[in-house]
């Protein structure tokens, strides 16, 4: 590697794979990192994930203060913070701990993904022309959006002071600007004041306006890319994405496992319940080559049940890993994915396919027979991956993955 690396902090595994995706997409090799230590391997792009969104804020603040001291000893060229792009989770606690932490007096956040209809424009943020607190973000289960505000969404937990202000704008040479930004062209206006000592942060296509800066355009890539079956998707979310995902599973006569509750209010660390769904689960996968697995309930706001819910599902993919019983595991939502990824050891991955904008394939070092595939769970499902599922490969073929990616 002739440069020293780009480097990226995510607060999911989701959007860490988003930005190594986009990294690729301009020519870069890039890794994403689960555990807080410096990479094995090397890549032009290193995405560091904390796993921080559902944290409390002591809790992400010593996560990101800790990868501020390994970024002191690690050469890069410069640190992108990811933040969710609705601003859930810690995001003005985290900017102000990182940005302290290298040394940036100045914060340059634009959220906006103009692509996706989510724009802030006079410090409001919308997401297809409706207030944010309008919308299905308004339900989410651990971070509402209560506002369409981006400076009240930011809270007042910080030293650094806030501005909401328009590329256009003189800017102060401290403190916190939100930035407004309705197309891609207010993003690449925001990327000229990203000069020494500024941290740049917010969503996947302000990233993007930052590599084009920097003249890193993007690069043709092999669009077929066919990872070996048994397929297994596994849904942790409760956003509407979930409940389309179960329709057309069932549509298409893709079996919907659902967790059983007994597996959540039996004794751990595996109770009888999850190895039942398991070997289902198991048996399905060897029968047809794809399923999908699910919790459909009942929901509640105990931390402690969203927990056992991931928990379980790590527990029951690990257990199918362990027999060889699926190839591509597709995660959708974060959390659930962090979880499962760090239970099974996977602490460094390879960007190896991008299906769609926020939907990738990653690798996982150490020849793990795994091809694991990421997506949002606000995002839509890929047309392509979907009907890569519908068809599985029945001859797993792992090198052959490789050469195509």
């Amino acid at each position: 590697m002739a440069r020293a690396p780009i480097i990226a902090i995510a607060d999911d595994l989701t959007g860490a794979a988003e930005i190594a995706a986009i990294g690729r997409r301009h020519g870069l090799e890039a890794i994403v990192v689960t555990d807080g230590h410096a990479p094995m391997s090397d890549a032009d792009l290193i995405v560091f994930d904390t796993d921080s969104r559902l944290d409390p804020p002591t809790v992400a603040t010593k996560k990101i203060a800790a990868l501020a001291q390994l970024l002191a000893r690690q050469p890069h060229s410069f640190v992108y913070k990811k933040t969710d792009s609705v601003l859930r989770g810690g995001v003005r606690t985290e900017l102000e701990t990182l940005a302290t932490g290298i040394a940036c007096p100045c914060v340059v956040l634009v959220p906006a993904n103009p692509g996706l209809g989510r724009i802030v424009r006079g410090g409001r943020y919308s997401v297809g022309g409706v207030p944010l607190h309008h919308t299905t973000f308004a339900h989410d289960p651990h971070h509402p959006a209560a506002t369409d505000s981006v400076r009240e969404l930011l809270g007042d937990a910080g030293n650094f002071p806030i501005a909401t202000l328009n590329s256009t704008d003189l800017l102060p040479r401290t403190g916190l600007i939100a930035g407004n930004a309705t197309t891609r062209s207010d993003l690449d206006a925001w990327t000229r004041h990203l000069a020494a000592g500024v941290l740049p942060a917010g969503g996947a296509e302000f990233f993007a306006a930052v590599l084009t800066s920097r003249g890193l355009t993007p690069v043709a890539r092999p669009t077929v890319f066919l990872p070996a079956s048994p397929s297994l998707i596994v849904s942790g979310t409760a956003s509407s994405a979930g409940m389309v995902l179960r329709e057309a599973g069932r549509r298409d006569h893709v079996p919907v496992m659902t967790m059983p509750t007994e597996a959540l209010r039996e004794t751990w660390p595996v109770s009888h319940a999850t190895l039942r769904w398991t070997e289902a689960l198991r048996i399905q996968l060897m029968a047809t080559g794809r399923a999908i697995a699910v919790y459909d309930g009942p929901f509640s706001s105990d931390p402690r049940t969203a927990t056992a819910i991931r928990t379980t599902f790590a527990t029951c993919v690990g257990a199918l890993a362990a027999r060889s019983a699926l190839r591509h595991l597709i995660v959708e939502g974060g959390a659930t994915a962090a979880t499962i990824t760090r239970a099974l050891g996977w602490h460094e991955l390879r960007l190896v396919h991008e299906w769609a904008t926020g939907v990738a394939s990653l690798q996982p070092a150490g020849n793990v027979p795994v091809i694991v595939t990421l997506k949002p769970g606000t995002y839509a499902w890929p047309k392509t991956l979907w009907q890569h599922v519908l068809a599985p490969q029945r001859t797993p073929h792992l090198a052959a993955n490789r050469q195509s990616s």
